[in-house]
């Protein structure tokens, strides 16, 4: 089929462009309706960022599915719960409550790492790991709570590979692992927030998705809901040798490329004519 050759050049362009990052790369790119896969180092593992974010937030509602937890749950987050990096609740000056739910919605949409680390308390590091095995997830590990200096100094990191992150969207799409929890967690995925995808998608098409960045370490990895052609693709970056915004640049370059040609295939028949 013609469309094949399109897909080729793209394989040859995204190869193009992760050779000549300045630090490593890898892309994972998997058509949800169809049977094309691009993958470049997609087996490689890197650190996960935000990006395990999205692991975690799935445990947490497989628990409350399970009646386990409540979402409208009240928690007190104190200011010796805060820790840095981003978000809002560092910014706050005394005790607030917040519900497990919005707890939840923080940790996805401004990345906020005091709700991330309340969040994996309540799912649990063990049993988030556990659902990952579950899964079929072997190469994607959660290993500690974020901004945990001495941890990341013993080298345990947050893991994941750009294949097992594309897995992980493939799952949510088709419902793993259980409708409602899926929903639950693409919903939440898909509320507005900054990252690379976002920057270059054009508003109006759906995305679900989570970033994440370190230092010299940036991804991001999500879902694109075009109407006959969705994807979900994973571009993760480490060692970059100009710091993490070189990291964020390839990312959006790469989301540019694979877009162009989901949209064309997205909009066209197989002989490449717009579809009627």
């Amino acid at each position: 089929m013609s469309s094949a050759l399109l897909w080729k050049r793209l394989e040859v362009e995204i190869e193009r462009m992760a050779g000549e990052f300045p630090g490593v790369a890898g892309v994972s790119v998997v058509e949800l309706s169809g049977s094309h896969r691009l993958d470049f180092n997609a087996d490689e593992e890197f650190p996960t960022a935000s990006t395990i974010k999205i692991h975690i937030l799935t445990q947490l509602m497989m628990r409350v599915h399970r009646g386990e937890l409540d979402l409208d749950e009240r928690v007190c987050v104190t200011p010796q719960m805060h820790v840095a990096g981003g978000g809002v609740l560092t910014l706050m000056e005394r005790d607030i409550e917040i519900s497990v739910l919005d707890l939840a919605i923080l940790m996805i949409i401004v990345s906020d790492n005091t709700a991330t680390n309340i969040c994996i308390d309540y799912a649990g590091m063990d049993a988030t790991n556990q659902l990952l095995d579950d899964m079929g997830l072997k190469n994607t590990r959660l290993k500690r709570k974020m901004v945990d200096d001495a941890a990341i100094a013993r080298n345990e990191e947050n893991v994941s590979a750009p294949s097992d992150c594309t897995a992980m969207m493939r799952l949510l799409y088709t419902g793993k692992p259980v409708p409602e929890v899926a929903k639950q967690v693409l919903n939440i995925l898909k509320k507005p927030k900054n990252t690379p995808f976002a920057q270059v998608i054009p508003k109006g098409i759906v995305i679900a998705d989570k970033g994440g960045t370190l230092g010299r370490v940036r991804c991001d990895t999500g879902i694109v809901y075009l109407s006959r052609r969705p994807y979900a693709i994973s571009v993760m970056t480490k060692f970059a040798l100009q710091g993490e915004n070189q990291g964020a640049q390839f990312i959006a370059d790469v989301v540019r490329a694979v877009h162009e040609t989901m949209v064309t295939l997205d909009a066209t028949t197989d002989f490449g004519r717009n579809a009627p």
